[in-house]
């Protein structure tokens, strides 16, 4: 197993991607599986990743196949038996792209065993890590990609700091890299005109609940229906910690709960329906920037930088008063680290709802 400096491949080669099952991962992945797909015609493309994003997985044109290497127990039971029937199949892995730091995604660079490899990977004996080349590219791999600095330092390399083109460029791949794609699926039943979604996989980005209550009667008093989006209460409460936030605010507000009734792709088709979403960073928002939802994604104690989309139809709303704390952790705490949300509490509603408004005249203007 080697390092990936752009060798070339043997026609139609056999590809795999490895990266977590959070839905925003898999989403900002989309420019690096279609972009292989046109830098290699014919090839086929396997991807690890899990549960919480199967169902995406599973119908997603990109890919030949999946595997659940997050969230499924006994992965790395199966794990060989999987990458036999693959190599039967499709011949030896040519080229794995290792998006994910996890030792678990490591491991499984190594039972794949291809000719070459991109990011994280332990060398053959599994003593250590495999060396990156000193090339300008590859010195990303120690960096900090959401710092203020990046682009500065690393001028000629990258566009933008997102981290979709970041991992094109990781693996020698050019293509549209701000364009996300998912699939999508009409949902059973009426879609509401907004959409939104409250949860994170860090506390540290929430909004508070008093806040989202003033967006939903502000869209009630304006005779606009709204639906929350999110996985069921149970998954919402073990992974996205809104939970009785999201409780409180259906018992007092006109909320509609869509909370675990559709499944991936019919949640990106619910939004490609909604005339506008509002969102904090999490997956939901990559899915509604993916379909094209007019969208208004509140950014506070996470790396915004690096995963903010960049789509016209998306408008990022930062702190009015930002706070360096988690930067300065790299993002590692769950909680917030003052006794106060300070970043959070500054994107007043009134800035969202702003933002909302123009949204929804966008929409009207191009519907």
């Amino acid at each position: 197993m080697e390092r990936f400096l752009g060798q070339p491949l043997r026609a139609q080669p056999h590809l795999a991607v490895v990266f977590y099952d959070s839905i925003g991962d898999f989403v900002v992945a989309t420019p690096l599986l279609r972009g292989l797909a046109e830098k290699y015609p014919g090839c086929v493309i396997d991807y690890l990743g899990g549960e919480r994003t199967r169902e995406l997985e599973e119908v997603s044109p990109l890919l030949a196949d999946r595997f659940s290497l997050f969230g499924a127990p006994g992965a790395f039971q199966r794990l060989p038996a999987y990458v036999a029937a693959r190599v039967a199949a499709a011949g030896p892995y040519d080229l794995v792209v290792n998006c994910e730091a996890h030792p678990a995604a490591r491991l499984a660079a190594a039972v794949l065993d291809p000719r070459y490899v991109v990011g994280p990977a332990y060398t053959t004996d599994l003593r250590g890590d495999l060396p990156y080349p000193p090339t300008r590219i590859d010195a990303l791999h120690a960096e900090a990609w959401n710092a203020a600095d990046l682009l500065e330092r690393y001028a000629g390399v990258l566009q933008t700091q997102y981290i979709g083109e970041i991992l094109c460029r990781l693996a020698r791949v050019e293509t549209d890299f701000h364009r996300t794609e998912v699939p999508a699926e009409k949902p059973p039943g009426e879609v509401p005109a907004v959409l939104i979604a409250t949860g994170a996989n860090r506390s540290a980005k929430l909004w508070p609940d008093a806040y989202w209550a003033q967006v939903i009667e502000w869209c009630a008093g304006r005779g606009y229906s709204i639906g929350l989006l999110g996985a069921a209460p149970a998954q919402q409460e073990r992974f996205y910690h809104s939970v009785g936030g999201e409780e409180r605010l259906l018992a007092a507000t006109p909320l509609q709960d869509l909370r675990g009734r559709f499944t991936l792709p019919q949640v990106a088709g619910a939004l490609s329906l909604a005339r506008a979403c509002v969102t904090i960073d999490n997956g939901i928002m990559h899915l509604a920037a993916a379909v094209g939802t007019p969208t208004v994604a509140i950014f506070g104690g996470s790396p915004w930088r690096l995963w903010a989309p960049r789509s016209p139809r998306v408008e990022v709303l930062l702190p009015a008063e930002p706070c360096l704390r988690c930067e300065e952790n790299r993002f590692r705490n769950e909680a917030c680290l003052l006794p106060e949300q300070v970043c959070m509490l500054s994107v007043r509603p009134a800035r969202v709802l702003a933002a909302l408004e123009h949204a929804l005249a966008v929409e009207r203007a191009a519907g």
